[in-house]
């Protein structure tokens, strides 16, 4: 796959930048146990992640045999959200060579964005307690206003904000959703190969796999076709 034409760089964030496993498996333990549920570790809680706030309670309590038309959904994901926020992205961290890959690519005039599914205030306040919110241009978290991914309103209005356009942009993410969001904008995708899915990144349709974000290259490719 080559990127050469390549100047818009959007990158999904959980799972992809930044490993936010943990934070989540605790703030979810404590919105569980609102519910007189015991937590689910951390492991399986990877799977879970992807959709939102909302979805990851469904996904959760469908885990532990909960009815969720009778469970209170949007309660436990207030829950969720309050206690994940209080956290801070304590134990989050950049995967291997994120800040490296960041860095690179924003010192060779790459636009670069973050399209997430998580909410705009917990994805702004993750870069910023990573330190990578210079590297960024425009992010996109999930508001009221804007459908979650695949539906491909907030990748678009990523690309807008940034100047680029469908066919010069790369998104890069780690799940089937995040090739759907790609494809339905135009865009090419690449995934990363250690992220928060089940079924392998290479079996996902992107366009290449990565290992880590070093690997992207806008001139002769490092990564590898799908």
């Amino acid at each position: 796959m080559n990127f050469e034409n390549c100047n818009t760089i959007i990158f999904d964030l959980d799972g992809t930048l930044a490993d936010t496993a943990e934070d989540i498996q605790q703030a979810l333990a404590l919105a569980l146990a609102e519910h007189a549920l015991p937590p689910i570790d951390v492991r399986t809680v990877r799977f879970l992640i992807g959709g939102g706030e909302r979805a990851l309670i469904v996904r959760a309590l469908e885990r532990q045999c909960q009815d969720v038309n009778v469970a209170p959904v949007d309660h436990l994901a207030d829950v969720f959200h309050r206690e994940y926020l209080a956290r801070r992205n304590a134990s989050t961290r950049l995967f291997p060579g994120v800040r490296e890959g960041l860095e690179r690519l924003h010192a060779q005039g790459m636009r670069l964005g973050i399209c997430s599914n998580k909410p705009d205030d917990l994805t702004r306040y993750l870069v910023s307690d990573l330190g990578i919110d210079a590297l960024f241009s425009s992010l996109v978290g999930a508001s009221p206003t804007l459908p979650r991914k695949p539906d491909p309103t907030g990748l678009r209005a990523c690309i807008d904000s940034l100047g680029g356009t469908s066919e010069t942009t790369l998104y890069v993410g780690d799940s089937e959703t995040d090739v759907a969001t790609a494809r339905a904008a135009g865009c090419r995708v690449a995934l990363v190969s250690y992220g928060y899915t089940a079924r392998p990144a290479p079996q996902l349709g992107a366009d290449a796999v990565i290992d880590a974000i070093t690997d992207i290259e806008t001139g002769d490719t490092v990564a590898r076709s799908a």
